[in-house]
């Protein structure tokens, strides 16, 4: 059984995992016979240059089986629901979303990312389905990976089916706590409850600085067999 840490010690970790890139993460991983964690292309980030680990927080979607309009909705049911859904959110996690292949509807937008990044703290999202509202997202400097965009809402057309359960994110079981990690090139997805968050760092700063070197003898001319004996990569 991997070590329990404290939610603080966690997201310590989680900003030495942000100074790495997941395809270290990705090697480390697989090299513990974790193999099939990163989840599927097509994540795109809308800002770029965005790098988030984190807990996950996970929700699930699902089209609607009866379209109501927003002022047919009553509102202790809606206040009920957005309690529930931001005053369990934890400083620092990241949601995931399963939209449950539903691709006719924003499964997330501008107010779902500045509640989440004011009111709870969450530093980011991957949305496995179509968001909308991307330029206000980006002004509110809230990062998040989609698989493409829309701009109709989701209110008439999704419902929130679930909260803090096991969800499916890009081809990959992600459970409530599991170790987000995002950046330009994809998502990964740190099995918290099967491996050692610390040794997962530790041997991903250990690639990260094995690659840095190895690309410096690389341009200063160094032979490859060298290079990668010395190394164990190129």
């Amino acid at each position: 059984m991997a070590p329990t840490y404290t939610h603080e010690q966690i997201i310590e970790l989680c900003i030495r995992l942000e100074k790495t890139y997941t395809p270290a993460v990705c090697d480390t991983l697989d090299e513990m016979g974790f193999m099939h964690q990163a989840m599927c292309s097509g994540f795109s980030p809308i800002m770029s240059d965005a790098a988030i680990a984190g807990p996950a927080f996970t929700m699930e979607e699902a089209k609607t089986r009866k379209s109501t309009r927003l002022s047919e909705y009553d509102p202790e049911f809606v206040a009920k629901v957005l309690e529930d859904l931001f005053g369990t959110m934890q400083k620092g996690q990241v949601a995931v979303v399963n939209a449950n292949e539903f691709y006719e509807a924003g499964a997330w937008g501008e107010l779902m990312s500045t509640t989440c990044k004011y009111y709870g703290g969450v530093k980011g999202a991957v949305v496995d389905g179509p968001i909308r509202d991307i330029n206000r997202v980006i002004e509110v400097e809230f990062p998040v990976w989609a698989r493409g965009n829309i701009p109709t809402d989701s209110v008439g057309r999704v419902d929130l089916v679930g909260i803090g359960g096991p969800i499916w994110c890009g081809g990959v079981r992600v459970n409530p706590g599991d170790i987000i990690f995002a950046d330009c090139d994809g998502v990964v997805v740190i099995p918290i409850k099967d491996v050692d968050l610390k040794e997962v760092v530790e041997k991903a700063e250990e690639v990260v600085t094995a690659e840095r070197r190895s690309r410096e003898e690389i341009r200063g001319g160094k032979s490859l067999v060298e290079i990668y004996k010395k190394y164990g990569k190129l």
